[in-house]
C-alpha cells in the first residue's frame, strides 16, 4: 500500500498540469495556539508534536485489518494531501522553454534567470514534498505528520526567537538542527539517486561530499548536483546559442524525470525490504 500511495504522488507531482496544493491551510497555526495557551517548553513540544504521531502510527497500524486496508489506504492518501505542497515540472520546464524561445535578451543572461527558477523549483519540491516522502517511507504517516508538525514548530519558535519577550534563541536552534536533518536527508537521497540516473562519475564524489557538510544551500547544493548528471560539454561552454540552450533544458528535464523514477524504484526497493 505504501509503494502505490508514494507512486500516485510521485506521477501526479511529475506529470499533472498545476502545483499539488497543501489543505493543511491555517490548522498548524491553530494547533500549535491551542497548545502553546495551554503547556509551555518540553511538554508542549511533546503535545503538539510527538503525540499527534504517534497516535497516527498507533491509528494507521490498527486500520490495517479492516475492510481490506482500505480505511488505512484512505488514511495515508489524506496525511499525505494534509501534509504534501510541491510545485508543477510539468508547468514550470513548458514555461522556461517557451520564455527561452521567445526570449530576446541575451542566452547568458537568460540562462543566468532561469537558473534561478530551476533552483527554487528543486528546493521546493524538497522542502514541500520529497522531505514528506521519505519520513513517509522510513515510517509511514506518523513520520510524515511528525516532519510537518516539527517544521511547522520550527516557525514558531523562530517567531520566538525574534520576540525579546519569549523563551530565546536556544529552543529555536535546536528545533533548527532538527529540521535541518530531516530536510537535509531527502536532499541527499536525490543525490544519490541523481549520481545512479545521471553520471555516476562526477555524481558519485559530489553524494559523497555532501554529507560532509550539512550547511550549503539546499537549492544551490540540488542545483549543482542536477548539474553534474548532464553532458559535460553543454554545462562547460561559456556562450551557449538558443539551440544549444533549449537542448540543454530538455537534458535538464529528463534528468528530473529519470530522478522522480528514482524516487518510485526506492519506494518500491523499501517495500520489499519492509
Amino acid at each position: 500500500m505504501t509503494f502505490i500511495v508514494v507512486l500516485l504522488f510521485l506521477l501526479a507531482v511529475r506529470y499533472w498540469w498545476g502545483e499539488l496544493p497543501s489543505i493543511a491551510g491555517s490548522y498548524p497555526a491553530k494547533w500549535f495556539g491551542w497548545i502553546n495557551s495551554s503547556l509551555s517548553g518540553t511538554a508542549a513540544y511533546l503535545a503538539s508534536v510527538v503525540l499527534p504521531a504517534l497516535l497516527l502510527a498507533w491509528v494507521s497500524n490498527g486500520f490495517e485489518a479492516i475492510l481490506f486496508g482500505l480505511p488505512s489506504f484512505m488514511l495515508h492518501l489524506g496525511v499525505l494531501l494534509f501534509v504534501l505542497h510541491a510545485p508543477s515540472p510539468e508547468m514550470t520546464f513548458d514555461a522556461l522553454q517557451l520564455q527561452a524561445r521567445q526570449s530576446t535578451t541575451e542566452d547568458g543572461l537568460l540562462a543566468d534567470t532561469q537558473g534561478q527558477t530551476l533552483r527554487s523549483l528543486l528546493s521546493n519540491l524538497h522542502q514541500g514534498f520529497f522531505v514528506y516522502i521519505v519520513w513517509y517511507l522510513l515510517l509511514g504517516p506518523g513520520g510524515a505528520l511528525f516532519c510537518f508538525l516539527q517544521r511547522h514548530h520550527e516557525r514558531q519558535e523562530d517567531h520566538r526567537a525574534a520576540n525579546p519577550d519569549s523563551l530565546g534563541e536556544t529552543a529555536a536552534i535546536g528545533a533548527q538542527a532538527v529540521s535541518r536533518w530531516l530536510v537535509g536527508l531527502s536532499i541527499r537521497v536525490s543525490l544519490l539517486l541523481l549520481a545512479l540516473v545521471g553520471r555516476f562519475r562526477d555524481g558519485w564524489p559530489f553524494f559523497v561530499a555532501s554529507l560532509k557538510d550539512w550547511s550549503i544551500d539546499e537549492g544551490d547544493l540540488l542545483y549543482a548536483g542536477v548539474c553534474l548528471g548532464l553532458v559535460p560539454e553543454v554545462e562547460r561552454e561559456t556562450e551557449l546559442d538558443s539551440a544549444t540552450y533549449l537542448g540543454w533544458l530538455q537534458d535538464y528535464e529528463g534528468l528530473i524525470s529519470r530522478l522522480f523514477f528514482g524516487w518510485i524504484g526506492l519506494a518500491a526497493l523499501l517495500t520489499l525490504l519492509s
